[in-house]
């Protein structure tokens, strides 16, 4: 792909306050308006497994001032919908819909945030529900691998859902629901990205659930070499999952790794997939992606592979990584190529697009700026020589197979 790429810069935010609350207003005449909050809500292990995401179903669909199952009809009639989502140490609450309702949504979402149901034969139904789905999701091999990693990775310091028992999740201590909600949906409070063509009076009372915060986190202090075989019976394919540590979006050579990342698993004719996938014939897609939190970075590479070869395609996988590690980008031909794709997908089609990844931007601690001067440099990448030399993992520290009794990690155990 060397053709060549314009950068286009996305519009830069107008930056306030609402109270202590940063605003990021993305002025907009279009007929649909969005907004996106976020609160400091980690997954600690001092709460039950699972109690998150019980509250974000319950804030999705339970509320004090509307009968049950009405939440979503009140929204339906202003022309707009909303969603919860979450990642390790925040929570999230966007909503988009018709600009001439933008107050009355603004001020339907204050209530939803305001007045949830938190006690009573909803949280018990809403409750079975989780587990149910969880009995589910457990039937999958994929799932299982992402869950042992993830468990491998975070350890202590976060409460994982997913390896927990099950009689866990069904009698977990739901009166901690309402001391969650009050430490930190309450008072967690962080950042707010409004796309609009005005700013909205009703916008004001959010304000109120900003206050300081203090909370134990245990962060892990080193991490062990973990390689974990898990048999599944019924399973055609082994889940790979490897982890390797890697850098935090604050790094000042962020950038960089992210577009090393991308040439080594980001796009279909990366490196990895023209390897494993096209050469060996190994997986119909593998990838490599980061994940990051306070309490750790790392880089991840996930695959499905056909059982009898599961070693082959861990030893392939970790020859590749080993040849990337040392250089990221061997011609001049394929730094181009990947910085035409790291361009493209920086640059956001819509506007609503733009102010999705500006909540996710300042809730890992960027600004949209910083955001847009990294993609200019990147923009100015013309040869090998221009791109800086940087310190990429080649050897991982945790790596799961789910799908096979064999030892596929043999090599390394010896």
């Amino acid at each position: 792909m060397n053709f060549l790429v314009r950068y286009q810069e996305p519009q830069v935010p107008i930056v306030g306050q609402i109270g202590a609350v940063p605003l990021y207003w993305l002025r907009s005449p279009e007929p649909l308006s969005y907004i996106g909050a976020w609160w400091i809500a980690p997954a600690l292990s001092s709460y039950p497994p699972g109690l998150r995401r019980l509250l974000l179903r319950l804030l999705a669909e339970e509320n004090g001032r509307y009968p049950a199952g009405r939440l979503a009809e009140q929204f339906h009639r202003l022309g707009w919908e909303m969603e919860w989502e979450s990642s390790r140490d925040a929570i999230f609450l966007t909503a988009e819909g018709l600009t001439e309702n933008l107050s009355s949504a603004l001020s339907l979402l204050h209530e939803v945030v305001a007045y949830p149901i938190l006690s009573g034969p909803a949280v018990r139904h809403h409750l079975t529900r989780l587990v149910e789905a969880e009995i589910r999701a457990r039937a999958n091999p994929a799932y299982q691998a992402n869950a042992y990693l993830q468990a491998h990775l975070w350890g202590k310091s976060y409460s994982i859902t997913s390896i927990a028992p099950i009689e866990a999740l069904m009698n977990m201590d739901i009166t901690l629901l309402s001391s969650y909600y009050e430490q930190f949906i309450r008072r967690g409070l962080r950042g707010i990205v409004l796309m609009a063509p005005y700013l909205p009076e009703s916008i004001q009372k959010w304000s109120a659930w900003y206050a300081p915060l203090q909370y134990d986190m245990p962060f892990p202090l080193q991490m062990p070499k973990v390689y974990e075989t898990r048999p599944f019976s019924s399973a055609k394919q082994v889940s790979l999952r490897l982890a390797y540590p890697w850098v935090r979006p604050l790094h000042d050579f962020y950038v960089y790794y992210r577009m090393a990342l991308m040439r080594l698993g980001g796009y279909f004719g990366a490196q990895l997939m023209r390897a494993i996938r096209e050469e060996a014939g190994l997986t119909y897609g593998i990838y490599a992606q980061s994940e990051s939190a306070l309490a750790g970075s790392y880089m991840i590479i996930s695959s499905e592979v056909a059982r009898e070869r599961a070693s082959e395609a861990v030893a392939l996988i970790h020859a590749e990584v080993e040849k990337w590690a040392k250089h990221p980008f061997p011609t001049e031909d394929i730094l181009i190529e990947v910085r035409n794709y790291f361009l493209l997908h920086s640059m956001p089609e819509t506007t609503r697009e733009w102010a999705y990844r500006i909540l996710r931007l300042i809730a890992a601690g960027l600004s949209p700026e910083s955001f847009i001067q990294q993609t200019q440099q990147v923009n100015t990448l013309s040869e090998l020589s221009d791109f800086p030399s940087i310190d990429l993992p080649n050897h991982p520290i945790v790596q799961v197979a789910v799908g096979t009794d064999a030892n596929i990690f043999a090599l390394e155990c010896v």
